[in-house]
């Protein structure tokens, strides 16, 4: 019997790669929104403008990528004007920060038994 070869294996490393800052084309680009539509944005303040880097680029953190995609969903799919995806989105932060308050205050209550009954 003839046995075919066996190919060789190779080990690869994969790195996943986040990048914590957007450039404002970048971010257009991903959220297929043009530039007029992140002046909106910015404008009616669902993210802040950042300062410029040291090199005189604008570069976005990944929380305004995120808040704008969400505020964007408002937008279109409910039909929420800009003013009120600004109010929509800081209540929904505040939401988020709750939740987290309560659930770490569960977690210490469950770890201390002076605590419990």
């Amino acid at each position: 019997m003839d046995e075919e070869p066996q190919p060789s294996l190779e080990q690869v490393t994969a790195e996943i790669i986040t990048h914590s800052l957007m450039r404002r084309e970048e971010i257009c680009a991903r959220l297929g929104i043009g530039d007029e539509m992140l002046e909106v944005c910015l404008r009616w303040e669902i993210v802040q403008l950042p300062e410029p880097d040291g090199e005189g680029s604008i570069l976005f953190p990944l929380d305004a990528f995120d808040r704008l995609q969400r505020g964007l969903r408002l937008h279109h799919d409910l039909g929420i004007n800009w003013q009120g995806v600004s109010v929509a989105l800081e209540l929904l932060e505040r939401i988020d920060e709750l939740e987290q308050q309560v659930h770490r205050l569960s977690n210490q209550h469950a770890e201390d038994p002076n605590l419990q009954e």
